[in-house]
């Protein structure tokens, strides 16, 4: 029974982590809508708080949630679904982007002065690109879960 507990615990662990990621990332795009309706200086400056926190959390899920993936993983001896396998790519591939993110414009827009548009584009492409692996992610874990 402690045993069962403890891995629905790991679970829900994980299923945190990726709400974070993905809704996050989500959070992301609509508020580059929003900052329209901003003076540019005003709407760099809230686009640039906000992608950097987000991005600097993601440093402590991004690590929990492939640790507590990898353990599921293992704790199902590895013989799952291909629904899983896919979701684990999805998951490298949202790393990889949130990497090349926090790496690239992000680094280049806390270095300037005056970020360039062009910088916070990137940062939105990467950022749409990292939700989409994250829907793919979540549907193929659904779809690998039997009823």
């Amino acid at each position: 029974m402690l045993i069962s507990i403890v891995w629905s615990l790991v679970l829900a662990l994980h299923l945190l982590c990726m709400a974070y990621w993905v809704g996050g990332a989500f959070y992301c795009l609509q508020l580059r809508r929003a900052t329209r309706l901003l003076e540019p200086a005003q709407a760099t400056t809230v686009l640039l708080q906000s992608y950097s926190r987000y991005l600097r959390a993601l440093w402590h899920v991004v690590p929990l949630a492939f640790i507590t993936g990898i353990a599921l993983f293992v704790r199902a001896g590895g013989h799952l679904p291909w629904p899983y396998h896919l979701m684990s790519f999805c998951g490298v591939m949202m790393a990889i982007a949130f990497l090349t993110m926090f790496f690239g414009p992000l680094k280049t827009a806390r270095r300037a002065i005056r970020p360039q548009p062009q910088t916070f584009v990137s940062l939105h492409r990467r950022t749409a690109i990292m939700l989409f692996w994250g829907i793919i992610a979540v549907l193929s874990g659904s779809f690998g879960h039997g009823f």
